[in-house]
C-alpha cells in the first residue's frame, strides 16, 4: 500500500512540474544576435541563399544542410520586449537567415544574421533592421529559417555538454525503485 501511495505521489508531482510553462526573457535566450545584412533576392532557392551568405561573410566555409532550411511560422516566436522576438533553432548555427515572403515593403526579403549568445536561439530585433517597428512586418511573414553550420576551420565556440531529459531520469529512477521492490 504504501509503494502505491508513493509510487502515486511521485508520478503526479513529475507531471505538474513539466507542465509548468514558462515566458522567455533576455536572459533565457542570450544576447541579441547581430544583424549583419538584407537584401532582395531574385530567386529564394538554397544555393541563392547560400552563395549571398558567403559573399556577405567574404569565406566558402559556411554550408547550408538541407534539414538546415525549415518553415517558419508564427506561433514559433516568442516576444520577449518591444521588437525583440526569439525561436529555439534546430542546431546551434553560427549564422542564420530569415526570408520574408508574401507582400513585404520593406525593401529586403533576407535578413542575415551572426548567432551570439545562446546558440540554441535566433534572437532578432527589428530596429536592428533598419526597420521602424513590425506593424507592418511580422513574424507571420517570414516564410523560413536558414542555419548556416561553419566548418571548424571557422571555429564557433564549444558545444554545450549535453543535458539529460528529466523525465528519462525519472523513469531510470522509477524502474530502479521497481526493481529494488521486486527484491523485497
Amino acid at each position: 500500500m504504501k509503494f502505491s501511495v508513493l509510487l502515486t505521489f511521485i508520478l503526479s508531482l513529475l507531471i505538474s512540474i513539466n507542465a509548468n510553462a514558462t515566458l522567455l526573457t533576455l536572459a533565457d535566450v542570450g544576447a541579441v544576435d547581430r544583424f549583419i545584412a538584407s537584401a532582395t533576392l531574385e530567386k529564394s532557392s538554397n544555393d541563392t541563399e547560400l552563395t549571398w551568405v558567403r559573399d556577405i561573410l567574404g569565406h566558402d566555409n559556411i554550408f547550408l544542410n538541407d534539414g538546415d532550411k525549415y518553415d517558419s511560422v508564427e506561433s514559433d516566436w516568442s516576444l520577449i520586449e518591444g521588437d525583440i522576438y526569439a525561436t529555439e533553432l534546430k542546431i546551434d548555427p553560427g549564422y542564420f537567415l530569415l526570408k520574408f515572403g508574401g507582400g513585404v515593403k520593406s525593401g529586403a526579403t533576407h535578413f542575415l544574421y551572426e548567432n551570439v549568445g545562446n546558440l540554441s536561439f535566433a534572437v532578432i530585433d527589428f530596429a536592428d533592421t533598419g526597420l521602424i517597428s513590425i506593424t507592418k512586418i511580422h513574424m507571420g511573414k517570414i516564410s523560413h529559417v536558414d542555419e548556416f553550420s561553419a566548418t571548424p576551420n571557422t571555429p564557433q565556440g564549444t558545444p554545450p555538454a549535453p543535458i539529460p531529459e528529466p523525465m528519462t531520469i525519472s523513469l531510470f529512477a522509477l524502474a530502479l525503485l521497481g526493481l529494488a521492490r521486486r527484491k523485497k
